[in-house]
């Protein structure tokens, strides 16, 4: 028999709809978004009992957005739901949010949101939710987004972020167009990610790659171990400063002090023929969306 009684605890400006149902696939959520970008958002806290155990839940203009049961090293559910309720108050009290100024990050196991380089909002992932802390800041960070009109953060983030700050990562997932020129300086390049490249040619020529590609070893393409096929990287050798533009077709390199393996005709490009292994940084210029 399950004993509920729910008691409204907190009310306070928050974001104008539920994000419940954009980070978990409501069909309707851009719809619902564009009628009510204009509405005054609300949050509510509210805390019931639930078979004997104390639970309390945030809601956003009367949609829930996170449930907290029982208590932890953190709180009581009480005492967390009021406490998201807080930060939610603090991120959109004054002047308008700019959605696109928010930007997924973690602290320790902790989910939490940023701008302008500084910490707005820290919160528990629930039990419930089997993904990192980061993963479920980017859901909810997409979803506030999404309902606020701004572009949503591709999940390539998740990657860069491993390597750079959140930031950095999101400059770098964002940057969808092409450069204009390869001639950049090394100073003006920001790379995705660095490390060590080798290459490969000889016995692999005209075998099946990964994508099912026959391998040109004189051709530009690169082996990587996440990235999806038919990803675009501006590859730039950092003791030369020479560059070319490589697209993923296979996977490795399976060697744990590389990042990339590179086509023979990339590394002659690169000026690291001779060498067989070069340090050098890299750009995502088109992420690949399969």
């Amino acid at each position: 028999m399950i004993s509920m009684t729910l008691q409204p605890k907190h009310k306070k400006v928050a974001l104008a709809l539920s994000l419940v149902a954009a980070m978990f696939g409501s069909a309707n959520t851009q719809a619902m978004a564009a009628d009510n970008v204009d509405l005054d958002p609300e949050v509510e806290s509210n805390v019931w009992e639930e078979n004997d155990q104390e639970c309390a839940s945030v809601t956003l203009n009367g949609k829930e957005l996170i449930t907290y049961r029982g208590e932890t090293p953190a709180g009581s559910a009480e005492d967390r739901a009021e406490d998201l309720a807080d930060r939610l108050q603090d991120l959109l009290k004054g002047e308008k949010l700019d959605p696109s100024k928010l930007v997924p990050a973690c602290e320790g196991q902790l989910a939490a949101i940023r701008v302008d380089g500084s910490t707005v909002v820290k919160l528990e992932v629930p039990e419930s939710n089997k993904c990192s802390a980061l993963e479920y800041s980017l859901k909810l960070v997409n979803s506030i987004r999404t309902i606020l009109g701004a572009q949503q953060i591709p999940a390539n983030f998740l990657k860069l972020a491993e390597s750079q700050s959140p930031e950095q990562a999101l400059t770098a997932c964002l940057n969808h167009t092409a450069l204009p020129s390869l001639n950049i300086a090394p100073d003006n390049f920001s790379p995705n990610f660095s490390g060590h490249a080798s290459w490969y040619g000889g016995k692999f020529h005209g075998r099946r790659t990964s994508n099912g590609d026959r391998f040109d070893m004189h051709g530009l393409t690169a082996a990587h171990r996440t990235l999806p096929f038919g990803t675009k990287l501006l590859v730039m050798n950092r003791r030369t400063g020479a560059s070319c533009v490589v697209q993923v077709n296979d996977r490795g390199p399976f060697v744990d002090d590389r990042v990339i393996d590179l086509s023979r005709g990339a590394a002659e490009k690169l000026n690291m023929l001779s060498s067989g292994v070069a340090m050098v940084d890299c750009m995502v210029i088109n992420p690949a969306d399969r």
